[in-house]
């Protein structure tokens, strides 16, 4: 070796656990979240006599589903191999496609999507990457989770025109064997050779060796990190409670508006590719803002960032609700997306300082029984609001009232020890 010379530093493995995980919510969430509200119109009227609250019920029954698995699910992950159970999640999921496209009844549409795709869903979403992120990354977890679910706000970019032109090409059937297709010979292979659970299986460390010798003094948790928690002590934390509420209002009024607006804007006379491209702007902004909203939360500190978000949730919800032609639709769903970003994010990096790594998984789980009642009404609500009075309007201004509502929880965002500033979500954009 000449003097003088220095080996470049490996690049960190974490990054490739990044990628695989963006790869994974793009094929696996992505499909489920962003394209469901494009099949709602034809399973309504197929399987439900048009009842789009019939469908929508399936979808929280799968929620419920999820929520019940997730505190076991998150003990398993905590002590065992998350690429295994995501794995698992990727057969189930692509079982229940299939399921799908020879569906006939209502019930068995209950069957396959509220325990099928609930299962799946959970083994191979963000309970379980999450879980493996929190391991790989400690100072940069925070954008590491950023960059992660940029691939399901890239999903939901693309896919609402590429599902709608699918569906009226060959038909809301074929459309679900071939998303089996996908999720089968794209993920597993992606999972099995490149996902690993821990950076010491492949003689890492966390953030890196070449982080790890500048002997930085920067954590992201305090003490608390590596103590067991119990669920009674999750419980008792007020920081938990705030988390599981606001967050979780925040996610039941984001699935209610992802699954219904496209029924929405066709029934205030869009095409279904102009609905399909207002679903794809506001993933566009949802994936455009994150990097603003880190900014903000840098400068301004989560709890001004997440009154912001929220109130323009209000703001976007109410436009919604006033309907409009095609443009002023694209620039309310921009500004919903807008509102949306950096929410998942702050929701694991909050939860991961409050909680600590140890206990990340059961916490995790545990939440989403938290967060479980405002998850599986908000959906069915809006589809039984359509169905007695023929539209989504009074859905959406009961959604916006919820936004304000939750005006309240940042107040205790700093509940339980948990540091204010948001990640450095800022460097985190695509």
């Amino acid at each position: 070796m000449q003097a003088g010379f220095e080996p470049k530093p490996r690049v960190f493995y974490g990054w490739t656990i990044v990628f695989v995980g963006a790869i994974l919510t793009f094929l696996g969430t992505g499909f489920y979240s962003y394209s469901r509200g494009v099949f709602l119109p034809s399973l309504a009227q197929e399987l439900a006599d048009g009842s789009r609250f019939a469908i929508a019920m399936g979808f929280s029954i799968a929620a419920v589903t999820s929520a019940l698995l997730a505190p076991f699910l998150g003990r398993i992950l905590d002590s065992f191999s998350p690429k295994k159970v995501i794995l698992i999640g990727i057969v189930i999921v692509t079982f229940s496609y299939l399921l799908l496209s020879i569906c006939q009844t209502l019930w068995q549409f209950y069957l396959i999507v509220g325990i099928g795709m609930g299962v799946g869903m959970s083994c191979m979403g963000n309970l379980a990457w999450h879980r493996t992120i929190i391991s790989w990354f400690d100072h940069w977890r925070g954008r590491a989770i950023a960059l992660g679910v940029l691939g399901a706000s890239l999903a939901g970019v693309v896919m609402p025109p590429l599902v709608t032109s699918l569906v009226e090409e060959i038909g809301w059937r074929p459309s679900f064997i071939i998303f089996a297709i996908i999720v089968m010979t794209l993920l597993t292979p992606l999972v099995y050779y490149l996902l690993k659970d821990r950076p010491e299986e492949i003689g890492e460390v966390r953030d890196g060796h070449a982080y790890r010798a500048k002997q930085a003094d920067i954590r992201l948790a305090s003490e608390s990190e590596d103590r067991l928690w119990h669920w009674q002590d999750m419980l008792r934390s007020p920081a938990f409670w705030s988390i599981g509420m606001m967050f979780g209002a925040m996610g039941c009024v984001y699935s209610a508006t992802m699954l219904h607006l496209f029924g929405h804007l066709k029934d205030i006379d869009l095409s279904a590719t102009e609905a399909a491209y207002v679903l794809s702007i506001t993933a566009l902004f949802a994936a455009l803002g994150k990097p603003i909203v880190g900014w903000m939360a840098d400068a301004l500190g989560a709890r001004i960032t997440i009154w912001v978000a929220l109130i323009v949730h209000v703001i976007a919800l109410l436009l919604f609700a006033t309907g409009g032609g095609f443009v002023m639709s694209l620039i309310t769903g921009a500004i919903y997306g807008f509102g949306y970003a950096g929410m998942s994010p702050l929701r694991s990096f909050s939860l991961s300082v409050a909680i600590g790594n140890r206990s990340f998984g059961a916490a995790n789980g545990i939440l989403r029984l938290v967060e479980l009642p405002l998850v599986i009404s908000a959906s069915p609500l809006a589809g039984y609001i359509y169905d007695t009075t023929g539209n989504y309007r009074i859905a959406f201004f009961i959604l916006a009232a919820l936004m304000l509502v939750c005006c309240i929880g940042p107040f205790f965002i700093k509940a339980g020890g948990a540091r204010e500033r948001a990640p450095n979500l800022s460097s985190s954009s695509a």
